[in-house]
């Protein structure tokens, strides 16, 4: 029997055209929580009685923004995430030459710290801020805070935000279009750290018509298409065990 790292790195090796699908479970090895998981951000929110899909949406930010960033605040541990093993190896692959294009679910920006250069972030990122009166750029050290600890646009007073995309948003639909072209035109398609259970996203996969398909996530997913490799493990100890 063919082990499964090795057969792993067969395929990555033989390919020209990665695409990386990625969610929570690629930045858990970095200390940053998953979502859907037994210690997952929804799980702790559902723990405490509350409805994830409401005190993450939009409208919940608009009508009780103390509420929306004290309880962000109270949840977050507070640490500096780096990158890791996973986010390493695949920036370094490009350097190969690799054909790499990373599309995350995630919004920490780890892929691009560790030096990947086409990342399409499916749901935004946590490190570019706007005012949604003005519409006002910030930079996270430039962000100012009322005494109920909401951030505050100087110029309006209007509430700064992060550009992520919460419930009741919808991705960009040139985000989307560009996910879509990304693995349509790959021969290897590596899902990892995901439950692929979000829409749009989940379906994004479907685009897919290459070669191979490459699972790699903790707990099983339901997938409706041929998969050519599972490997039930985490993913940055999975990427540990790869040469370049």
């Amino acid at each position: 029997m063919t082990d499964p790292i090795e057969l792993l790195q067969k395929y990555i090796d033989e390919a020209n055209h990665i695409t990386f699908f990625g969610g929570a479970g690629v930045s858990t090895e970095s200390g940053l929580p998953d979502y859907r998981s037994d210690t997952g951000a929804y799980t702790e929110l559902e723990k405490q009685k509350l409805d994830p899909r409401r005190v993450m949406s939009k409208r919940y930010l608009v009508n009780s923004p103390e509420k929306f960033f004290n309880q962000s605040s109270k949840d977050k541990k507070r640490i500096k995430p780096e990158p890791n093993a996973a986010h390493f190896y695949l920036a370094q692959l490009e350097n190969k030459p690799k054909d790499v294009r990373i599309i995350t679910q995630n919004v920490d920006r780890l892929h691009q710290v560790a030096g990947s250069k086409l990342v399409v972030e499916l749901h935004g990122n946590n490190r570019h801020f706007h005012c949604m009166e003005c519409g006002r750029e910030y930079k996270p050290k430039e962000i100012q805070k009322d005494e109920q600890n909401i951030p505050r646009c100087p110029i309006d007073n209007g509430i700064i935000r992060a550009d992520v995309v919460l419930f009741g948003e919808n991705i960009k639909p040139e985000v989307l279009q560009r996910a879509k072209e990304l693995i349509a035109s790959s021969d290897l398609l590596i899902i990892a750290g995901t439950s692929l259970t979000v829409h749009p996203a989940k379906n994004l996969i479907h685009y897919f018509k290459g070669k191979r398909v490459i699972v790699i996530n903790k707990t099983p997913l339901k997938i409706d298409f041929p998969v050519d490799l599972v490997i039930k493990e985490a993913v940055g100890e999975t990427f540990k065990q790869l040469s370049i």
